[in-house]
């Protein structure tokens, strides 16, 4: 025999003892838990930006070492780039330039990206003369380029297209003057390039005199950024409303199926109805 008190026909149980009232806390509780990985996990990965490729040390690598005292150095381009003054304007066109100019543009292609070594950017002040006439592979920022007439047009080249480049530092740079133009493309684009270093030349900047390591190439090519791998990062604002929406319709359908498969609490038991006379008797 139950110990319990039977309850009255009417009572009704408060608000925060209903099944109601707790399938709604929980459905207020995976919606935010939603919310917040929407917020807090999904959205910041959107306002990620590229980023840059970076140098890295391989097999084409080249570390230059002086030469011993008495030790010659390697001859390059016949050594017609030994006549070369550095700390002069970028501006001379004199014969070893000249020289330069029509030489690569008798190269094959092939040929000058063969010879290219990748070299860091401190070496060119350092070890300037080991250096001449080395193809060095640059990976810079693009800031600018100006066509510029040659003088005598060498190997039928009647206009190079002076380039100024910003190291991936943003501290130093490089002019490449090349025999191809570059096409049009945003300052700050990633570029890279095979191209012969040919000295440490002047020019004047809004900064005043500039020095920075001059080289000639031919041509140059966009690189592609790397941009982060995470594969939500990849999501457009689209399919992000879309899954969010989706992740709210799984959580009200799962509501919706607990409300109808919940308990439901048994009707008060149903006696004989009774009259005044049976009442009375």
């Amino acid at each position: 025999m139950s110990t319990n008190a039977p309850l009255p026909p009417n009572f009704r149980a408060p608000t925060w003892a209903t099944g109601e009232f707790r399938r709604s806390i929980l459905l207020f509780v995976m919606g935010f838990a939603v919310i917040g990985w929407l917020v807090f996990d999904v959205a910041p990965k959107f306002s990620q930006k590229p980023v840059r490729a970076q140098k890295v040390q391989g097999p084409d690598a080249y570390v230059p070492q002086a030469a011993a005292p008495g030790e010659a150095r390697s001859v390059r381009y016949e050594g017609v780039l030994e006549k070369v003054k550095d700390g002069t304007s970028i501006d001379d066109q004199d014969e070893s330039y000249k020289y330069l100019i029509r030489t690569l543009a008798r190269m094959e292609p092939a040929q000058l990206s063969k010879d290219a070594k990748s070299v860091e950017y401190a070496y060119f002040s350092k070890l300037t003369p080991e250096l001449r006439g080395q193809t060095a592979k640059i990976l810079a920022m693009y800031l600018q380029s100006n066509p510029i007439r040659v003088d005598g047009a060498p190997g039928g080249v009647n206009f190079i297209h002076r380039t100024y480049l910003m190291d991936l530092s943003g501290n130093e740079g490089y002019v490449v003057d090349l025999l191809e133009p570059p096409g049009e493309m945003e300052s700050r684009t990633l570029v890279g390039m095979d191209a012969v270093f040919l000295k440490l030349g002047m020019y004047e900047s809004k900064r005043g005199s500039v020095q920075a390591p001059l080289f000639v190439g031919r041509s140059l090519h966009v690189v592609k950024e790397r941009v982060a791998s995470d594969p939500v990062s990849q999501l457009s604002g689209t399919m992000l409303a879309v899954v969010g929406a989706a992740a709210m319709l799984v959580i009200l359908a799962l509501t919706s199926f607990m409300f109808r498969k919940g308990p439901k609490r048994p009707a008060p038991p149903q006696g004989p109805a009774l009259s005044l006379e049976s009442l009375k008797s």
